[in-house]
């Protein structure tokens, strides 16, 4: 693996908690930046994923399970890569807000 100056942002779950986890990280010399234990305002899946993605499906009857997934499987695959770059990089401000009130609840 080649090495990049890498900041690692994890939301505190059980994968990325655990010792293995964490124990590679280290390994790998990157840098983990502290999360809050809940904090929507920093996952992007709650601030820039869902939204639009309820907006897709809104109104839509589903058959069953397999059709809401594959629903959802297509809207991802439709959504260009520079509208994922973009919300991973919102992530910064709103991670920086975060810092300075201390892990507050930043937005709304």
């Amino acid at each position: 693996l080649r090495q990049y100056n890498t900041l690692y942002h994890w939301y505190n779950a059980r994968p990325h908690t655990s010792l293995r986890t964490r124990e590679e990280i280290t390994k790998l010399g990157w840098t983990v930046l502290p999360h809050p234990p809940y904090s929507p305002d920093l996952a992007p899946s709650d601030f820039h994923l869902f939204g639009p993605l309820k907006d897709a499906i809104r109104g839509t009857r589903f058959e069953d399970d397999e059709s809401v997934i594959q629903a959802v499987r297509t809207w991802l695959r439709a959504q260009d890569k520079s509208w994922y770059r973009q919300g991973l990089h919102a992530l910064v401000p709103r991670w920086r807000k975060t810092v300075q009130v201390d892990g507050d609840y930043v937005e709304k």
